[in-house]
């Protein structure tokens, strides 16, 4: 997978580990130009993105004293899979302070906990560039939102993307230790007009975790509430 500062400071002990999900690229959570941040944050922040590969560089988080880790949507279950398998003298687990995932499950493709099967396998095997901007507008939730998504510098090509979640498909049926990866969450965040990851079955896969969630009238993603979520160093705490 690729890593992408988003920000980063020299002299910041503090890092924010965010997988993004499938499709994702550095400018869907670019830092807004003004009145969201003020100054220096004292947190760097890397995106993972791009699941073709599932290498990752272990030494780039662990040169930081404390870790947190966002995750959205198929960052979720990658963000588990990947700790999960870490060896012990790779862990970073005992880094992490927090973690917070948002509009996922750690079972993605889960007729009850995740996507549907038939149609994760339906949208995986049917790509193009028809269904993708159908997807693209599902996961906006309005035209306005869609219209804000494409207008933000997207480059990957439908090709690239359907790669990437033929791996990502790979890589769950793949994971052996899905309890362990699932262990990792200590709270998430739930949308109900969520038309990608059905609510019910992400509050079903919280409830059988015991992981605690809040509710967000939010679509599967949501441009504001990703700036809060990166760089407002208060908004976790006032979830």
């Amino acid at each position: 997978m690729r890593q992408t500062f988003l920000r980063h400071t020299d002299g910041n002990d503090s890092l924010m580990l965010f997988f993004a999900g499938w499709g994702a690229e550095p400018c869907m959570f670019a830092e807004p130009e003004s009145g969201m941040t003020a100054g220096r944050l004292p947190y760097d922040i890397l995106l993972c993105w791009d699941y073709r590969s599932m290498d990752f560089d272990m030494e780039v988080p662990r040169r930081y004293g404390t870790i947190r880790i966002l995750a959205w949507s198929m960052g979720v279950s990658m963000a588990g899979r990947l700790l999960a398998a870490t060896s012990s003298g790779h862990d970073i687990s005992p880094l992490v302070t927090d973690s917070l995932a948002v509009c996922g499950t750690p079972f993605p493709i889960d007729d009850q906990r995740g996507i549907p099967k038939a149609i994760f396998d339906g949208t995986a095997d049917g790509l193009s560039d028809r269904s993708m901007a159908k997807f693209r507008r599902r996961m906006c939730g309005s035209s306005e939102a869609l219209d804000q998504l494409l207008s933000s510098g997207l480059t990957r090509t439908t090709e690239e993307l359907r790669e990437e979640l033929l791996s990502i498909r790979d890589a769950v049926l793949e994971c052996s230790d899905v309890e362990s990866a699932a262990c990792l969450w200590r709270r998430a965040i739930v949308g109900t007009e969520d038309m990608i990851f059905p609510a019910s079955n992400q509050r079903r896969a919280w409830e059988s975790l015991g992981v605690p969630y809040v509710i967000s009238d939010m679509p599967h993603y949501e441009t504001r509430l990703f700036r809060q979520l990166l760089y407002q160093q208060d908004s976790w705490t006032r979830l």
